[in-house]
Formats: C-alpha cells, sequence, structure tokens
C-alpha cells in the first residue's frame, strides 16, 4: 500500500490478528510430491489436466496455461498482432501489468478514466479514446467485479477491435448469468498470490473460443515451438517449428499441481465464492452506519467473486496504518495509478486531471480481509478497529 504509511510501521510492535490466509494445506503438499516422485515432473501432464479442468468451468473450447497472468496478456497481444505503431486501449485504475505488456508488445497504452461505482472501465468514455492506430481494447475485470460488457462490446464491432479480458481478479464472476474470459477474442485469469486460486507462486491461463489463437498463444509461450508440441513429442519434446520468436512461459508441474488442488478447492470446497460474498455481505452489515466508509456495490448485471473487498475511506492513509498497527492485514489497490508510474509518465506525461475519478479513488480505495476462510470473529474485529479509528479522529 500506501508507502508513506507502511513506513510508519515496525514488524516488532504488531501482534498478527487477521493475517492472509492462502488456503494451502496437506493436499497441496501431496500433490507436489507427487509430481516429485514421479518420472514426468517436467512434462505436461498436470497442465494438460488443468486446461481441461478450466475449459469445463469457463465453458471456453480452449484454454492454455502459463507461468502468469502477465504471460498471459503478453501472449494474447502478440496473438491479436499488436505490434509497433499500435495502441491498445486499457483502465487507468489498476496494476501496472496491462500498460507494460502492451508496452512489451511494441504498442502504447491508451489510459480510461473509471465507472465511480464499480472502479472498472467507463464504457461511455472510450470511443473518444480511439484512434486509426487502435488495435484492442483491454479493459479489467476489478475486485472480482465484472466491467459492464455489452457496451465495450458493441464499441469494438462498431470500430472492428479486438477485446481481450483481463479477468486476473476475477475468477467466478459472471456477468448476465455468464462467466468471464469469453466475451471477447480472448480472456486472461491469474494463479498470483492473492487471487481465487493460487499456484504456489505465479501461474495463469487464457481461455478462448479460437483455435487459432490458442495455437499462437502456445507457440509464444513455448520458446517458438508448434502450439500443440506437447501432445507429438514423448516427455513433451518439441516436435516442430512454429516460425515465431517465443518465450519461456511453460506453467510447471509443480504449480500445475497445486493450482487444480486450489481450482477443486475453489470449485467445490473451502475457497468457494459462496464464502467470500458471505463474507462480503457480512462486512457490508457491520459498517452499515459509518459514514466516512462507503461499501463496494454489485450492479443489477453482476455476479461479484470479491477477489477484494474494496471499500472507499475518509483518511484512508491513517486508517491503513492504524489497522496495521492492529494487526490486521489490509492493503491500497492502487495507490498509484498506471498515469503517476514513471514508466509510463517519461514516455507520455499524461497529467492527474486527465482521470478524475481514477485520481479521486486511488486517496480513498482500501482492501480488508476477504479471504474465505475469515472467521465471524476476525470480521467484528476488523469493522470493530475501524469504529474505534474513526470515533477516536
Amino acid at each position: 500500500m500506501a508507502e508513506s504509511a507502511q513506513s510508519n510501521i515496525s514488524s516488532e510492535m504488531v501482534k498478527t490478528k487477521v493475517q492472509y490466509d492462502y488456503g494451502l494445506g496437506d493436499e497441496e503438499r501431496r500433490a507436489i510430491l507427487t509430481v516429485l516422485q514421479g518420472d514426468k515432473f517436467v512434462g505436461h501432464e498436470q497442465k494438460r489436466k488443468l486446461e481441461k479442468e478450466f475449459c469445463d468451468y469457463i465453458g471456453a473450447k480452449y484454454t492454455v496455461a502459463l507461468s502468469s497472468g502477465t504471460a498471459g496478456i503478453h501472449c494474447s497481444l502478440l496473438a491479436l498482432g499488436v505490434q509497433a505503431g499500435d495502441e491498445v486501449i486499457t483502465v487507468a485504475n489498476t496494476h501496472s501489468t496491462p500498460a507494460m505488456c502492451i508496452m512489451n508488445a511494441g504498442a502504447k497504452p491508451v489510459l480510461v478514466d473509471i465507472d465511480e461505482e464499480t472502479l472498472n472501465i467507463d464504457p461511455r468514455k472510450i470511443e473518444e479514446k480511439i484512434t486509426p492506430r487502435t488495435k484492442a481494447l483491454m479493459p479489467v475485470h476489478s475486485n472480482g467485479h465484472p466491467y459492464d460488457v455489452d457496451p465495450v462490446k458493441e464499441v469494438a464491432q462498431k470500430h472492428g477491435l479486438r477485446v481481450i479480458e483481463d479477468a486476473a481478479q476475477s475468477l467466478g464472476a459472471k456477468y448476465r448469468g455468464k462467466r468471464l474470459g469469453t466475451f471477447g477474442e480472448v480472456g486472461i485469469y491469474s494463479f498470483a498470490r492473492h487471487k481465487h486460486v493460487i499456484a504456489g507462486g505465479w501461474g495463469g491461463i487464457i481461455v478462448t473460443n479460437d483455435e487459432e489463437i490458442a495455437d499462437i498463444v502456445r507457440a509464444f509461450a513455448s520458446q517458438g515451438r508448434d502450439g500443440r508440441y506437447e501432445e507429438k513429442g514423448e516427455y513433451g519434446v518439441p516436435m516442430g517449428l512454429s516460425g515465431k520468436v517465443g518465450y519461456s512461459y511453460w506453467l510447471s508441474e509443480v504449480n500445475a499441481a497445486i493450482a487444480r488442488v486450489q481450482f477443486r478447492k475453489f470449485r467445490t470446497g473451502s475457497l468457494r465464492v459462496e464464502e467470500r460474498r458471505r463474507n462480503a455481505e457480512r462486512y457490508n452489515e457491520l459498517l452499515e452506519g459509518i459514514p466516512p466508509v462507503q461499501t463496494p456495490i454489485e450492479k443489477e448485471w453482476a455476479y461479484h467473486s470479491y477477489c477484494r473487498y474494496v471499500v472507499r475511506a475518509k483518511d484512508r492513509d491513517r486508517l491503513y496504518t492504524y489497522l496495521t498497527k492492529k494487526g490486521i492485514y489490509v492493503a491500497v489497490h492502487y495507490y498509484t495509478p498506471t498515469y503517476r508510474e514513471p514508466y509510463y509518465t517519461e514516455r507520455f506525461g499524461l497529467t492527474n486531471e486527465s482521470f478524475p475519478f481514477t485520481e479521486r479513488a486511488s486517496k480513498e480505495v482500501l482492501t480488508l480481509p476477504s479471504w474465505p476462510q475469515l472467521t465471524e470473529k476476525q470480521l467484528v474485529y476488523v469493522t470493530n478497529s475501524i469504529k474505534k479509528f474513526y470515533q477516536s479522529a
């Protein structure tokens, strides 16, 4: 979070009471040992099984598991032909990854301000950013709440643009009853820390209904080898060249095995979205009547998966410091919007005034503990601490 607030906190003086819980246990450990004790720990068996399970869940025809969600975004941009001189439109209020991946593909990230209610891209502001160089749209489903897909699709179809859905934070979320990831040409999910499903480090997966896109992503992720090489050679030995300059973006078998266990827990066990939604409902009840805190909304067309429970809070930085000293794990998403990142401002020089809602949100948003394993006692402790902060202010 806020660097200024975080620097004032001594880890020695804090007794952690609400620490992040990744939901890791004996099942994940057994899965790791099974891979390491086998003879194909550098193969693709776990990866292929994860891809099949994800296909079935999302309702997509093809998936490709990769070393990170970032790798998925990078490969997807390349698969859609994004290159130097192109522009890709994305949202101002998100992690630096989308803009960096666009720049790594040689293109220019063009930023759009947010809808103040959902903290997602404002579809009404996209069209004014389109130029003859615009190649694709890459909006983000933020925090577990989908962006408003239909108007984004309308703009894309009107201007002949491809759509990449960044759903890294929104596994389990739905737009008008349908899971995310297949409204555009390709969707990306992440298995990094603090996501719904983790891979014990980093991991990601792309979903698509376009076989050609899936094959091209596989090729870029596999050092330029034939996109289906693992099905053609013993132990995954590459059997053909795709003609592309690729990268080593494989998802390891160990990470795939961990992700499979976590994904099973996510679908039917302790990591279910319903647990996060239960916590969110309880937060809404406990925080009611505290005017300085604005709880997140859920639009009528959305099914929120609450990767993060993000409030808007008055005097946010001081509240962050106070809660952290109380031993409560909190964070800020995002303290530094993309247009204020040095790598961006040095090249494109945008001003804060260009994104008034993102700028306001960056000073107010606070992510409270929201993982499925939270207890009633912890939820009450967090909300009581917030009440005490404002009572003493």
